[in-house]
């Protein structure tokens, strides 16, 4: 009688065992699957995330080129009209398609101007011509200095936007002085944006040399 209760409760552990374990296999399964659908949704989120942007990017891109199409003033002629508002050399200027200040669904030329002391701003609504908006202000160490870097630089800011038209043959939309280390055989160069068809082509311009280098489509 005892050998057959020590029979029995062997024979009961063990199946507790074998029932503890199965459990424990159970739960270690469920978990892997819940751990293999909470990858797959974090996956299939960051690629839907991924493709939104890319399409936000790129849609943002287009709206900028169309912009840039249907502008009835060219920067050049932004600069002419800007400089009757402001003093000294222009040191940048840009194309904004997306300017709270632009009439209708239109661009904004925004251009610096720089006397060594004083930087003035202006905003050019690229399809009426019209002067949006004004301001200056006093030049702070490092942007005294880029102005008589640029003004002592053998390349003018004008030239270099009749090279990166003559190069690339686009319409320049936007072009920024840059004196920096950023290209170690360019220290002093311009950078210039411009609309050629349907995209948005990158130039830069040695200061010194006049030469074009590291250009590239950016839009």
């Amino acid at each position: 009688m005892i050998k057959n209760n020590i029979a029995l409760s062997k024979s009961y552990g063990v199946k507790q065992n074998i029932q503890r374990e199965s459990g424990d296999n159970l739960m270690s399964k469920v978990l892997q699957r819940f751990q293999l659908a909470t990858l797959a949704t974090g996956l299939t989120l960051a690629l839907t995330t991924g493709v939104i942007t890319i399409t936000a990017n790129a849609s943002s891109d287009s709206e900028e080129v169309r912009a840039a199409q249907a502008a009835k003033i060219g920067l050049k002629q932004a600069i002419t009209i800007a400089s009757k508002k402001a003093s000294g050399i222009l040191v940048s200027a840009d194309f904004d398609d997306d300017d709270s200040d632009a009439v209708g669904n239109g661009g904004v030329y925004e251009l610096e101007f720089s006397t060594g002391s004083v930087n003035y701003e202006i905003k050019v609504d690229a399809n009426t011509g019209k002067v949006l908006k004004t301001d200056s202000e006093h030049l702070d160490g490092d942007d005294i200095n880029d102005y008589q870097v640029q003004k002592k630089a053998k390349t003018t800011i004008m030239t270099a936007m009749n090279i990166a038209e003559k190069q690339t043959a686009g319409q320049i939309l936007g072009i920024e002085f840059k004196n920096n280390r950023d290209y170690a055989d360019h220290p002093l160069y311009y950078k210039a944006d411009l609309l050629k068809g349907n995209k948005i082509i990158s130039i830069n311009v040695d200061a010194k040399t006049g030469k074009t280098f590291a250009n590239k489509f950016t839009r």
